[in-house]
């Protein structure tokens, strides 16, 4: 779990598992951010050509010129420029509304939408809501440009959830799954490669129509529970 991703979230991958769906939209994103922060930064570093107008237009562009060498301080100016789309992006805290994090995700999405990343129409649970992009690595790879203009509007989650700036993550996140739990939910903890949290998934398989997840209340009140004053400003 890096800096940029969601909050863990319900696995996916296997058998009997599902995702909230507007959540799954947001931890994907969220996911495919981090990849592309970094590929910004190698980008800017290809492409810095001492500030000339060749190096500008391929950083621009999002296109690295890999026959240019990086310049002295391309790399620190790569990093100082992640910082500044970092230091942009909007703050979730814990206490966010359903309806601030939807307005912000949706102004996101819109904006991805507008630099031409094809929308997933098909996801719209409701007429006139902003549609997400469509969740296809090989769309992604090939807007990334159009990603990387977008991510200064890309929320950021609570720094509650986010193992850098809470300490205790690993343990808030074994408190949330078993507050989820103690609200009747048949689930518990998986774990990634390096034994950190990865979502949580279900003992048994859940229906087809996607019954058992939780509701947006049991899922805010575990959040709340679990998470409760343990980041860092």
């Amino acid at each position: 779990m890096d800096n940029q991703t969601d909050r863990p979230h319900p696995a996916a991958g296997t058998p009997g598992t599902t995702r909230a769906p507007r959540r799954t939209r947001r931890v994907r994103a969220a996911v495919l951010a981090t990849a592309l922060l970094t590929a910004g930064a190698a980008l800017t570093a290809c492409g810095g050509a001492g500030g000339t107008d060749s190096g500008r237009k391929a950083s621009d562009s999002g296109i690295a010129s890999l026959a240019t060498p990086s310049a002295p301080g391309a790399t620190s100016s790569a990093q100082s420029s992640t910082a500044a789309i970092e230091a942009k992006r909007p703050q979730l805290r814990l206490d966010s509304s359903q309806e601030e994090s939807d307005r912000l995700w949706d102004a996101y999405w819109a904006c991805l939408q507008a630099h031409g990343v094809p929308m997933n129409d098909a996801r719209v649970d409701r007429p006139g809501e902003q549609a997400p992009p469509v969740d296809d690595p090989k769309v992604a790879d090939q807007y990334k440009a159009q990603y990387h203009a977008c991510l200064s509007r890309m929320p950021l989650q609570p720094v509650e959830e986010r193992p850098e700036t809470n300490p205790h993550y690993a343990d808030d996140y074994r408190a949330y799954v078993g507050c989820l739990k103690s609200k009747g939910m048949k689930v518990h903890e998986v774990f990634g490669d390096d034994g950190s949290p990865d979502g949580w998934t279900y003992d048994k398989d859940v229906p087809k129509d996607g019954g058992g997840l939780p509701s947006e209340k049991i899922d805010h009140d575990c959040r709340l529970e679990a998470f409760g004053g343990k980041g860092e400003n």
